[in-house]
């Protein structure tokens, strides 16, 4: 048991998302879809190859600048993400097939007349990182769900990177 806890150490992590993005309206009964493309930076214990937990953060852009704003959103609106998050990896080796799960605590900036939106959201993510000599590349496919006031919603398809720098950082 010591020999695990002194493996872990706090790393700070990033991942950049390029997501499609779904906004449902429910009151209004529409769903548009589009795409928006961000950041996740988590600051976690982590154990390489095998644990982690800890901190997320992430922005993501979502762009409608093709779009009429008459919903009440603006032509591009920002969705801020803070919570936990984990990461397993099943095998336990260098590199390979790693899970992913957070919820989150999630803001709106619609920059229109909706305002600000506040909600709750949840990450499930599959991935595989290739270990190479000082980094590891990890691709990853990924969902969110939120729930937000004025009975909106978005959900979100993702694919995105991550380097890791498991020598120095």
């Amino acid at each position: 048991m010591s020999e695990t806890v002194l493996a872990q150490k706090w790393k700070l992590r990033a991942r950049e998302h390029f997501d499609t993005a779904t906004v449902n309206y429910v009151n209004l009964m529409k769903k548009e879809t589009t795409s928006g493309i961000g950041p996740t930076i988590n600051f976690w214990l982590e154990e390489p190859y095998e644990n982690a937990f800890g901190l997320a953060f992430g922005l993501m852009y979502i762009d409608f600048a093709r779009e009429s704003t008459s919903i009440g959103r603006g032509q591009r609106m920002e969705l801020w993400k803070l919570g936990l998050e984990g990461k397993h990896d099943p095998f336990r080796g260098d590199g390979g097939l790693f899970f992913r799960w957070g919820i989150s605590k999630n803001k709106l900036k619609t920059m229109g007349t909706l305002g600000e939106l506040k909600g709750n959201g949840a990450y499930l993510g599959i991935g595989w990182e290739f270990p190479f000599e000082i980094l590891g590349l990890a691709f990853e496919i990924a969902q969110r769900q939120i729930s937000l006031e004025n009975n909106l919603s978005i959900v979100t398809s993702s694919p995105s990177i991550g380097v890791h720098f498991y020598k120095h950082l």
